[in-house]
């Protein structure tokens, strides 16, 4: 894969996982440099790629469908490039069930939240903290093993680790759509594992 190619694979990666972001956001995601980034979010927009558009009284970018196309094209690439499939695949089999607790963790949480007269900064008690917290050690195992192949998977778990000090204080840091909640944050991560395997949710 040529340098140009794996910046704009990670320029239209940021995006896709993301979703609606501006030129610093999808810059930050992988450490690109602001400046080409513009110019490779320029250049996708005139091939069909990704479309500016305004949301929420910001603006950003997003992947129109001939850019998830192109995405996934790209990814298929690095896959191949890098011999990896055999470990991603592994990786993807053994975060399924983890995925399971934590979409359901995730779900009765948010319930539980609905039935609360006051939703601010609560803290969450210890069974609750302990499903997510267990969560993190055996998906620390599984991060290590695809950045291992696939560098960009890493910083996934450090992440979780921030949300899960912060909802000590404020369950809001699990469940949040506003900030780099754990919820949000394994949202993106079972994103990238299926975009770069080429699956639908």
């Amino acid at each position: 894969m040529s340098s140009n190619q794996s910046t704009m694979l990670l320029t239209l990666h940021s995006i896709r996982l993301l979703g609606f972001a501006d030129t610093e956001a999808v810059a930050k995601r992988f450490g690109q440099d602001s400046q080409q980034v513009e110019s490779l979010l320029i250049e996708a927009g005139s091939k069909g790629w990704a479309a500016r558009s305004s949301f929420g009284g910001s603006r950003g970018w997003s992947l129109t469908v001939a850019g998830r196309t192109e995405n996934e094209r790209l990814l298929a690439g690095e896959l191949e490039a890098a011999d990896a499939r055999a470990a991603v695949t592994s990786v993807h089999s053994e975060f399924v069930p983890l995925n399971t607790d934590i979409v359901a963790a995730c779900s009765w949480l948010q319930l539980d939240r609905l039935s609360r007269e006051n939703q601010q900064n609560d803290g969450m008690d210890h069974q609750t903290h302990q499903t997510f917290t267990d969560a993190v050690a055996p998906f620390r195992g599984l991060e290590t093993r695809l950045a291992g192949a696939l560098p960009r998977f890493g910083g996934y778990a450090q992440r979780l680790d921030q949300a899960v000090a912060k909802a000590a204080t404020e369950t809001t840091w699990l469940i949040a759509t506003d900030r780099d909640s754990f919820h949000r944050i394994w949202f993106e991560f079972h994103e990238d594992l299926i975009a770069t395997l080429g699956l639908q949710r």
